[in-house]
C-alpha cells in the first residue's frame, strides 16, 4: 500500500523591505563573518549589517552607547535570506552575499536591527518610509 500520509514542512515566504523600484545593490557583494553568526542561523532580509574595520567583513549591526560603533564601517541592508551552513567542523564558514542595497528605498518595520545611529549614517543613499 502507497503512503498517503500529507506532511508539511515550513517554510517563509520572502519579505519584500524596498519601498521603491530605485535601488541599487553594493558591487561585487560582501562577505559574512561566520563566526559572528550563530550556528546555522538563518539571516533574514532587511537584516543591518556594519563592516569591521579589522577583518573587513561584515556582522549584524549594533550600537554602541545609541552610537554608530568605532571599528565599524559600510552599513548596509541584506535583501536576501542567507542560511548558514555549517562545515565540517562543525562551524559557520564566511558567506558571500550578492543582494545588499546600498541605495533606495525601506519599509522601516520590516529592517532587523536598524537603529537611529544605523539610519543617520546612510542618510542620502538610503531613504526609510
Amino acid at each position: 500500500m502507497a503512503d498517503v500520509t500529507i506532511r508539511r514542512h515550513s517554510a517563509e515566504a520572502a519579505r519584500e523591505i524596498k519601498a521603491s523600484a530605485h535601488y541599487t545593490y553594493i558591487t561585487n557583494g560582501i562577505t559574512l563573518d561566520g563566526s559572528k553568526f550563530a550556528k546555522g542561523e538563518l539571516v533574514k532580509e532587511g537584516q543591518c549589517l556594519v563592516k569591521d574595520a579589522a577583518t573587513g567583513l561584515y556582522e549584524k549591526y549594533a550600537d554602541a552607547a545609541d552610537a554608530f560603533p568605532t571599528g565599524k564601517s559600510d552599513p548596509v541592508i541584506l535583501d536576501e535570506s542567507i542560511k548558514f551552513v555549517l562545515d565540517d567542523a562543525g562551524n559557520n564558514p564566511n558567506v558571500t552575499a550578492g543582494q545588499v542595497l546600498v541605495h533606495g528605498a525601506v519599509y522601516n518595520g520590516m529592517l532587523i536591527g536598524a537603529t537611529d545611529a544605523f539610519k543617520a549614517e546612510l542618510k542620502g543613499a538610503i531613504r526609510f518610509v
